[in-house]
């Protein structure tokens, strides 16, 4: 089940814009004060979307299907 959306607002924090993680989203990433997370650019079709991130990429689904056609399980995807 999808959850709705997590509303963030921009506050200024030594004269910069900042954005405050809801703790609820830190616990459904696993976060804790000190871990780094990236903010990743990607389109959902023409919409321009920031996703939160564990890890500095986000694998193309292309890249997927490649490494399973390189491992030889063509059945799987």
């Amino acid at each position: 089940m999808r959850k709705p959306p997590l509303k963030v607002i921009i506050e200024e924090w030594d004269g910069d814009g900042a954005i405050r993680i809801p703790d609820e989203a830190l616990q459904e990433l696993e976060l804790d004060v000190g871990d780094t997370v990236y903010l990743i650019e990607e389109f959902v079709g023409n919409t321009r979307c920031l996703v939160l991130s564990k890890k500095p990429q986000i694998a193309d689904r292309i890249d997927e299907l490649a490494e399973v056609w390189d491992s030889g399980q063509h059945g799987n995807a």
